[in-house]
């Protein structure tokens, strides 16, 4: 019995084969698939099967081919050819050839089965038709397709049921109209194009889609494949298509793209929660899924605030409209769609706005709402709204999408928080500790405050910071540090308040509590807000409390309200309990430093009074400690002429003209003199309070000078004078400043007293050395006499053996020295017997020995003499040689003292150059020979070469 089940496929496409076999194994037939024409000839050569499909354009035979070959083997196989190059011409050949059916690639599952059952149930009853127009009839009514026959201007020529079905119309109807007729006027233009460029042009079109109008007026898309129709004179005649309705497809295919769109959107969205690290990023990623999700021109997320019971509208939220009023609004949830979303908790889809009471009108156009709640830690964080024109535009599937992106949200939502709550524990943790470190070893206060702000900036989304420092005994706050927006307020910094003026950092500091406003324009502040450059909203300050006492508080701003919470609080309260030691020891560490470095500028006075005869330079230093240690902006010191009774300007620093050097004040006359008068300290603290009797008014205006204050300088009861100080800015100094100003006058007085004592006994030293000096040339005017020295000798040789001793570098203190021991350099000979020295003609070895102990005579009539100690080198060592063959201790090189050094090649030079008695002067040309000669042997080379250099210049400067 033949197996009515079995169907042949011919097909060479390997992959179509598969989806036919997969097709008819699920309609319990039994596929046999081949590749090629002639295996599937020999297979119904070998067994013939009821049915066979064919595709058309086999690589090895031709698909008719195969279609003859099967049929004349097997006439009763029914055969179906398959194809995705349909025409006219090859339609009629294969049903002329046998063929059932034609069906066009890509092919309708359904249809297919359809045609098969079809073809099987034809051969049961063995239906033949004789010619190729009956073939062609039964193909065109058989055939599931909509099948149309037409004239190049549109009119229906032939249609088939299938056709007539599709559209709405009867056969009657339709031989009277036009396929323009059901085509909706937007596609006339894309169609004459087809039929002009693609049909009559080369025969047929490519498949397109398009859309028909159902004679009940629905509008739905068609598929179309289109060939011409020639007569048997092969001339163009009309056209006829394949018209296949794919609502169905189309519907399925966006329910499909829908499906994946929310499948893709969701794992977008997880994939972004996995990363996000931010809530505000991650609802505006969700934002953008959900336009891309739903295609609305109004949609996005909501906040809720518990506290105020508002929900607020997030930055990222979508509208279509320009300069939106509603932009960053705020809805109150006692209303509209989403504040019942968030009451009940629970998704509200309406599908009429205009007939919800609770709706809240924002948007004129809108008429369907959808709203889902997003719970984080079971409670309510905002709401996902979207909303759209149309009147039931959202689907229970809309519903259910927003429901799960809703739960996604909420998961990402409490990962972010507890990452972020992790995150900023660790921060704190680390913050707090790397703050102890690093502020527990600073001890002065401008490095631990830039620190402090540095520590807090990291954790705080501050604008402005401000520390400030307290005084409990006068109860007022001084400004230490201050930053706004990366930048300090100088004109701030420093500045002393009082209670009053302080303002909520003072409240803080005097009640020794945090205060935390979340917008200070809103909230009830207990006393006036503070002021800043820009307008601060949001404020938390905290007092810096150490060992029971306050020392001080600080305060971090922002321009923008709802910036500090009680996290916020919490830590910044933590950082002061550490903060408060470490500001409290640097304050005491600055204050023993201050006392040192004061007592130290005492001390640095004191040396200089000590070793200073100057007292222009002893009182520059004075002032130099005033304005550095009081940190002051100027200051001035007048002295006492006591013959005029008037204080005279001295010394000053600090001035920016130089008016004050103008300045001399009578005793007893304004402010300053009435305080050297009465001998107390006078301080005017505002110049603009001051009456008028002011030493310094006009000056003061001048060089814009606020506060004045004015010391007398007493010394052993007597008013040597004043030193008066002055600073820009208004001083608010403590006690300890005025002790210390009270004892740098005294210093000062000290210092004068001092100074004018030393210059007294400097002028009895000076005439004293002068009374020395002149005795001592006395002498040696006195041994030239003796001697016969040629007239100027010793003067000769002084101002040579300076000269050189100057080309050397030797320093002024020496020379004195050095020229004493010149003038003495023949003292000794006052212990030569006349009978020796006085010799006409040569010295016997023994006169000689007693000559050469003229150096020994000279040292022992000096050495005793203290003042003339230093001066011994010249007369003990003149007669010593480099070569060390001289006397009287025979000395070598640079044992020989310098002086000695130099002075021995002067006295040759000055006694070969001079007449004596006993020969006339050598030449010059003579004399340097002899120099040049003596070198190493009688002189040090280094002493010559400057010698012979300073010659020659001479010598040239003579001549010319």
């Amino acid at each position: 019995m033949e197996n009515t089940r079995k169907i042949l496929i011919v097909d060479d496409d390997k992959n179509l084969r598969k989806v036919l076999e997969d097709i008819l194994r699920i309609h319990k037939f039994e596929p046999i698939s081949v590749n090629s024409g002639k295996e599937a000839i020999e297979i119904i050569k070998k067994e013939a099967h009821p049915l066979a499909l064919i595709d058309l354009r086999l690589k090895d035979i031709p698909g008719m081919d195969v279609l003859k070959a099967i049929k004349e083997v097997s006439p009763e196989t029914e055969c179906i050819i398959l194809t995705g190059f349909a025409s006219t011409e090859s339609a009629i050949q294969s049903i002329d050839l046998g063929a059932y059916s034609y069906i066009q690639k890509p092919y309708d599952t359904e249809q297919l089965v359809l045609t098969i059952n079809r073809a099987l149930e034809h051969k049961k009853v063995s239906l033949s038709l004789s010619n190729t127009e009956e073939r062609y009839a039964q193909l065109f009514n058989s055939s599931l397709d909509v099948i149309v026959t037409v004239t190049f201007k549109g009119k229906i020529l032939e249609s088939n049921a299938s056709f007539q079905q599709m559209v709405g119309y009867s056969e009657d109807e339709l031989n009277k109209m036009t396929f323009w007729d059901f085509t909706p006027e937007k596609w006339y233009a894309m169609e004459e194009k087809i039929v002009k460029e693609q049909i009559i042009g080369r025969g047929y079109s490519d498949l397109y889609q398009k859309e028909y109008q159902h004679k009940d007026g629905t509008i739905f898309p068609v598929e179309v494949s289109a060939y011409l129709t020639k007569n048997g004179g092969n001339e163009a005649k009309g056209m006829w298509a394949f018209v296949r309705d794919i609502s169905n497809r189309k519907r399925s295919e966006a329910a499909l793209n829908k499906q994946l769109q929310e499948v893709t959107i969701l794992q977008q969205l997880t994939s972004i929660s996995a990363v996000a690290t931010d809530i505000d990023d991650l609802l505006q990623a969700a934002t953008i899924l959900l336009g891309q999700s739903f295609y609305l021109e109004k949609f996005g997320i909501f906040l809720y605030n518990a506290e105020k019971e508002i929900l607020h509208r997030h930055y990222s939220y979508k509208t279509n409209v320009e300069d939106d009023q509603f932009e960053g609004y705020d809805q109150p949830i006692n209303i509209g769609i989403l504040g019942r979303a968030v009451r009940t908790r629970l998704p509200q889809s309406v599908a009429d706005v205009t007939k919800d009471a609770d709706y809240h009108e924002a948007y004129s156009e809108i008429r369907s709402e959808l709203a889902v709640p997003i719970i984080v830690n079971d409670k309510v964080f905002g709401v996902i709204n979207t909303e759209s024109p149309v009147i039931g535009h959202f689907t229970e599937e809309d519903e259910n999408l927003l429901s799960t992106l809703a739960n996604q949200l909420s998961s990402s939502i409490t990962k972010i928080q507890l990452d972020k709550s992790e995150k900023q524990h660790a921060k704190e943790i680390t913050m707090l500790y790397d703050t102890a470190v690093t502020t527990s070893n600073i001890l002065d206060t401008e490095s631990l405050y830039q620190k402090i702000y540095e520590q807090v900036q990291e954790s705080f989304p501050l604008d402005t910071f401000l520390l400030m420092e307290y005084d409990m005994q006068n109860e007022t706050s001084k400004i230490a540090f201050v930053m706004e927006e990366g930048k300090p307020i100088k004109k701030w910094q420093g500045r002393t308040l009082t209670k009053s003026e302080s303002r909520l950092i003072g409240w803080v500091i005097q009640q020794r509590k945090p205060f935390l406003s979340y917008d200070l324009t809103a909230d009830i502040l207990p006393v006036k807000s503070p002021s800043s450059e820009k307008p601060a909203r949001s404020w938390l300050g905290v007092p810096l409390i150490a060992k029971g006492k306050v020392v001080g508080g600080l305060s971090v701003q922002a321009f923008a309200p709802n910036i500090f919470d009680e996290n916020h609080q919490r830590l910044l309260e933590s950082l002061a309990a550490q903060l408060a030691i470490a500001v409290d020891n640097a304050q005491l560490a600055e204050k023993s430093q201050r006392q040192i470095e004061r007592l130290k500028a005492l001390h640095d006075i004191d040396l200089v009074i000590n070793s200073s005869l100057d007292l222009r330079v002893t009182l520059n230093i004075i002032l130099d400690q005033v304005i550095e240690k009081l940190q002051i902006d100027a200051a001035a010191v007048l002295l006492l002429n006591p013959k005029s009774n008037i204080l005279e300007y001295s010394a000053s620093h600090g001035f920016r003209t130089r008016t004050i050097e103008q300045y001399s004040l009578r005793m007893g006359e304004v402010l300053s003199g009435k305080t050297a008068m009465e001998r107390h300290l006078v301080q005017a603290f505002n110049l603009a309070e001051v009456d008028g009797d002011l030493a310094y008014t006009n000056m003061m205006r001048e060089e814009n000078f606020i506060s004045y204050y004015s010391v007398p300088l007493i010394a052993k009861g007597q008013v040597k004078g004043m030193l008066d100080i002055f600073n820009r800015t208004l001083l608010n100094p403590d006690q300890e400043w005025y002790n210390f100003l009270e004892t740098l006058g005294g210093q000062a007085a000290l210092a004068i007293d001092n100074t004018s004592l030393l210059e007294d006994l400097h002028h009895s030293n000076i005439e004293l050395t002068l009374a020395y000096d002149t005795t001592l040339e006395g002498w040696s005017k006195a041994l030239d006499l003796r001697d016969k020295e040629t007239e100027g000798h010793t003067q000769r040789v002084i101002e040579m053996t300076l000269h050189i001793a100057q080309v050397l570098g030797i320093q002024e203190e020496e020379l004195i020295h050095i020229r004493r021991g010149a003038l003495l350099h023949d003292i000794g000979k006052m212990g030569i017997p006349d009978s020796i020295l006085l010799k006409p003609g040569p010295l016997t070895d023994e006169e000689w020995v007693i000559m050469r102990r003229h150096p020994v005579y000279a040292y022992e009539m000096l050495y005793p003499i203290a003042y003339l100690r230093p001066a011994l080198d010249i007369p003990y060592c003149h007669h010593e040689r480099w070569d060390g063959t001289g006397y009287p201790r025979k000395l070598k090189g640079e044992e020989i003292p310098l002086s000695g050094r130099i002075f021995a090649v002067v006295d040759v030079w000055d006694a070969v150059t001079s007449d004596r008695p006993y020969r006339k002067a050598w030449t010059t040309k003579k004399a340097l020979n002899y120099i040049q000669n003596q070198v190493g042997k009688h002189f040090d080379p280094q002493i010559v070469d400057i010698f012979l250099t300073l010659i020659k210049s001479e010598l040239i400067n003579q001549q010319e």
